[in-house]
């Protein structure tokens, strides 16, 4: 399974494409900019050059971008150096969505991705960040005192952005969603550095974390493992490790950890765990998720459910 459809919904507002013509007639609508197959290759830039120029361009508050380009070996630096070169246009921004691509347009392990530092450091109030496509991706020096939610979303994550989340500076950052994939598909990192997206390389990091998702991982019962006893289970309220290929090995490891206890929600969705370990985990006292269970699989034939 990869990413089937668009968004709907973004940042609390309806998602719709940009008519470059219309151009923006209601604020309250995050506009999505994409391309189309055969459509014209700076098709983005202009509409986003149209959207910028807009009057009422001052009361938007969310975008999406989505296909970029029809050429799958085509990164979106120019898109990202347009909106740094219109920074002083966009400080009212709060969300970004970059990179609303599904498998029809382009499967998220074929998305070219580049360095996001020129974006995020030209918004300092920017609040949600969002972006897909693990080739190439990379956020730089993440020194950002607005920031509230980070998702990123890979069919696999290399070990060099990983260092980069573990480096970062986000004192109000509450959601930290890192959908870390296969490697296949280009994971390269460990389990030390998977936990150290969290934990930091420095004192006090993430201090106002409370959503925690280490998602769509083949590795996420070796990560159920590292959890045991980590003090981030008594200061955050969810724990995701949905998507991935969690078995009865990681349902034993979270079961026999009594810190998973303190959370108020537990995701385990799209999983490979038993009827038996299903039971015992129910019985946790936590709301948890572990719908999507694939109890017949065998162990070589469980995948991640976004890779490809």
């Amino acid at each position: 399974m990869s990413f089937s459809s668009n968004a709907t919904y973004f940042n609390g507002q309806k998602v719709e494409d940009f008519n470059i013509e219309k151009g923006i007639s209601n604020p309250a609508i995050a506009y999505r900019f994409r391309t189309d197959y055969d459509g014209e290759q700076d098709y983005v830039i202009k509409a986003l050059n149209r959207f910028l120029e807009d009057p009422k361009f001052s009361q938007v508050q969310n975008f999406v971008i989505g296909m970029w380009s029809d050429e799958h070996d085509d990164s979106p630096s120019p898109i990202l150096e347009l909106l740094a070169t219109n920074k002083a246009k966009l400080q009212q921004i709060k969300g970004i969505f970059f990179g609303d691509i599904t498998y029809e347009e382009n499967e998220v392990s074929w998305i070219e991705n580049t360095s996001h530092a020129v974006l995020l450091e030209a918004l300092p109030a920017l609040e949600v960040y969002q972006v897909r496509g693990g080739n190439g991706l990379l956020l730089g020096k993440l020194h950002h005192q607005g920031l509230k939610k980070l998702i990123v979303q890979t069919g696999g994550m290399g070990s060099d952005l990983l260092a980069e989340v573990a480096q970062a500076d986000l004192p109000n950052l509450t959601h930290l969603e890192l959908w870390l994939g296969a490697e296949n598909y280009g994971f390269s990192g460990t389990v030390e550095q998977v936990m150290a997206t969290y934990r930091g390389t420095k004192a006090n990091h993430l201090p106002a974390l409370n959503y925690l998702g280490l998602r769509n991982s083949e590795i996420v019962d070796k990560i159920a493992a590292a959890l045991k006893d980590d003090p981030i289970l008594e200061r955050i309220e969810t724990l995701d490790l949905s998507k991935g290929v969690l078995s009865d090995v990681g349902a034993e490891a979270l079961f026999d950890n009594p810190s998973i206890k303190n959370l108020k929600k537990l995701n385990l969705q799209h999983n490979y765990i038993s009827d038996d370990w299903a039971e015992k985990l129910n019985d946790l006292g936590v709301k948890i998720d572990l719908s999507e269970r694939n109890t017949e699989e065998e162990e070589d034939y469980r995948y991640v459910e976004v890779g490809e």
